[in-house]
């Protein structure tokens, strides 16, 4: 960050405060809707600025009446932008295992009178039952996969299940578009969907990380997925060029 962003951002939350409430969002998606968040810690989400590359990949592929998935929603950034892009007749499922950030989001849906976020507090993973989460400085980066060599993590176990479970067991709908972020665990969130992408067909938005990017390709290039950049654009057709990066995975016949 240049001198200057950092002194404008320095003035910015000095005048916003650093308390977590719920704040405007004055562009992007989800303009409009207020956000529980500090400014010291998420300005880019009042501004609009924070993943644009996945902003403008939710404006391609969802529409309004829209079924999408919020797998790793964190305090619900990309669940309000989803919310707004699918309007009142849609329905975003937002999984979120962090007690903390389970609770500033539920707060945002509550303050914006949204109707159409179902939030599911439990980790999206390969089986249901439970696994530790391990937490280090930042919560945005909490994880049933990193930080196991940090004594100064702090552990907290949590509920997993199959998304092809849930989606079996509830009227939860197929979806078009899925956003996975999950610090480290796409492979497993992967192998608990597979009934699901391969009836859906949705469009994926995946994190990929050194843990998860094997089992992920694996099961995307055989269900005949073809991988791009989603911050270039450009198509990604070996394994080495995969890593380290948000990538879309876009279904056979999708533009």
């Amino acid at each position: 960050m240049s001198i200057i962003r950092s002194f404008a951002k320095s003035c910015i939350v000095a005048l916003l405060g650093r308390e977590s409430r719920p704040r405007i969002i004055v562009r992007g998606l989800a303009r409009g809707y207020r956000i529980c968040v500090s400014p010291s810690e998420n300005l880019g989400y009042l501004f609009g600025t924070a993943e644009r590359h996945l902003q403008r990949a939710i404006k391609k592929y969802v529409s309004t009446g829209d079924t999408v998935y919020d797998i790793g929603a964190n305090i619900g950034y990309v669940s309000l932008s989803l919310a707004k892009r699918v309007g009142p007749n849609g329905r975003v499922i937002a999984f979120e295992p962090i007690p903390r950030n389970v609770e500033m989001l539920r707060k945002s849906i509550e303050v914006n009178g949204l109707t159409n976020i179902k939030v599911l507090d439990f980790a999206a993973s390969d089986r249901d039952g439970e696994t530790v989460f391990r937490m280090a400085e930042n919560p945005a980066t909490a994880s049933m996969v990193w930080h196991r060599d940090n004594r100064g993590a702090t552990e907290i176990v949590v509920k997993t299940a199959a998304i092809d479970d849930l989606v079996e067991a509830h009227d939860f709908g197929r979806p078009i578009f899925v956003k996975i972020d999950v610090e480290g665990a796409e492979g497993l969130v992967l192998e608990g969907m597979r009934r699901t992408i391969a009836a859906s067909q949705a469009v994926l938005f995946v994190e990929c990380s050194d843990a998860g990017r094997e089992t992920a390709w694996n099961i995307l290039r055989t269900m005949g997925y073809r991988c791009e950049s989603a911050l270039t654009l450009k198509c990604v057709n070996t394994f080495e060029e995969y890593r380290h990066s948000d990538f879309l995975w876009l279904p056979a016949g999708c533009g």
